[in-house]
């Protein structure tokens, strides 16, 4: 994947952005609290990917917002993998949630990694040793790893 570079975050003026929030079912302090949260993010960008950089939502904890440029859905795993890696650290753990239902939020083919500000930290769950290959493993079917 080419690596992701600074880019300017384009944002809509604060009463369409309040009005198209309310329109999904926000309160309009949730809308504000949100257009709040968003000047605070920083945004990298390459071809294919857009990523906002939220520090200051959580005291230890990084939010990548990841979609992808043509806002088309995305899930490789090994993109998601390298975003993670050059924006926060290759030693950084982190997770994509899947919530209950009661806090859902599904409009805009947009994904969030939860990472740990600690290179140290590691979740109680997962594999415990790496392991890596490109060659395939009975029938799966893997692409080539660039590193």
């Amino acid at each position: 994947m080419e690596p992701l570079r600074p880019g300017k975050l384009i944002r809509p003026k604060v009463k369409e952005y309040i009005k198209a929030c309310m329109q999904q079912g926000m309160t309009r302090d949730q809308a504000k609290e949100q257009y709040r949260l968003n000047g605070t993010c920083k945004c990298y960008r390459n071809s294919t990917y857009v990523v906002l950089i939220y520090k200051d939502f959580m005291p230890h904890w990084i939010w990548l917002s990841i979609r992808r440029d043509d806002r088309m859905p995305i899930h490789d795993w090994r993109d998601l993998q390298d975003i993670k890696n050059q924006l926060v650290g290759a030693e950084h753990e982190g997770v994509e949630l899947y919530p209950a239902e009661s806090r859902k939020v599904d409009t805009a083919n947009q994904y969030h990694l939860f990472v740990s500000t600690d290179p140290t930290f590691r979740y109680p769950f997962g594999y415990q040793e790496r392991e890596v290959s490109d060659a395939p493993f009975l029938n799966s079917k893997q692409r080539t790893l660039n590193a």
